[in-house]
Formats: structure tokens, sequence, C-alpha cells
């Protein structure tokens, strides 16, 4: 499915003077009914299915496991001041996408398995990690999700990934 976006003429009176504003609002190109119509600024998405809130833009720099559940812990995003944490393996498997789409990436054509309307920009030059450990050797591997492949894998813990923080 095409992203369609919607525009939303708002009328704000103030006393005698009114302001035109303009909403942008958009669709995901997930499943149609994943994601509502979400504000293109907003910093939160809410997947509908699962009911789970994800952050859309994760942060620049990669971080260990640890790190990862350090970060999402001390994460403050819009209505959400406290509860941001890293996702379990199957909650960061919901957002791969069933078909890929492509995005030009530093001139590249790239292949990404997540949806780039509700994640704009996605990074897929790193894993995401999960908080899950890897059972085959936990205290040292754990469990990441590759959106440039669609694929899970085990990490080193101590190895650098990217984090998408739930609430």
């Amino acid at each position: 499915m095409r992203s369609t976006r919607a525009r939303r003429w708002l009328r704000a009176t103030f006393g005698a003077s009114a302001v035109l504003v303009l909403v942008t609002l958009a669709r995901a190109d997930a499943p149609f009914d994943q994601y509502n119509l979400f504000n293109l600024n907003s910093d939160v998405i809410q997947d509908q299915q699962t009911g789970l809130y994800w952050q859309r833009y994760p942060p620049t720099t990669d971080v260990d496991f640890d790190g990862a559940a350090s970060y999402c812990g001390q994460l403050s995003l819009d209505t959400f001041a406290t509860g941001w944490r890293v996702p379990s393996y199957k909650e960061l498997l919901t957002l791969v996408d069933e078909s890929p789409h492509v995005e030009y990436e530093n001139g590249t054509v790239v292949e990404k398995y997540i949806d780039g309307n509700a994640f704009p920009g996605a990074a897929v030059s790193s894993s995401y990690w999960t908080s899950s450990a890897y059972p085959g050797a936990p205290a040292v591997e754990g469990y990441a999700v590759d959106f440039h492949t669609g694929v899970p894998a085990a990490q080193d813990r101590a190895s650098s990934q990217v984090v998408r923080c739930v609430h």
C-alpha cells in the first residue's frame, strides 16, 4: 500500500483574529490497520495491532546491550516521561515488513524491511537490539534484528548496535 497523506486545515480563533494552520498527517506503508494516521513530526507512533508505542527516531550513536537498556530507561518522549524500555525479540519482530522497500542512502539504493513512513530514515547499517538474551550464550550474546535483511541474529553483547525503544 502506498503512502497517502491527508491535509487538514484547522482554524484556531484567538479573540477577534483567526490563525489558519496546516496539519500534515500520514499513513504508513505497513498493513493498513497497523498504524493510524499520525503526525509526521511526532517522536512516537502506536502500533494498533500490539498496542505498543514506538520511538520513531532512534539515537544517532550505537550502543552495547547494557547501554541500550540504560538509554531506554532514561528516555522521555511526548507524553511518556518514563516507562521506555528495550523491546523483546518478539516485539521488535512486529516491525519487520514482509516486503522490503528501497530508499536512497548516501547515493546507494538500500533495501529496508521496516516501514519508511512510520520510521523515516531508519538506519540499516547496524542491527537493532532486543532485550532478549541469546539462549545459546545468554551471558555474552543478545538478539538483534537486522532491518536490512529482516532477519534476527545473535550479537555479542559488547558490540555496538542501534536501539529503538518501546513503551
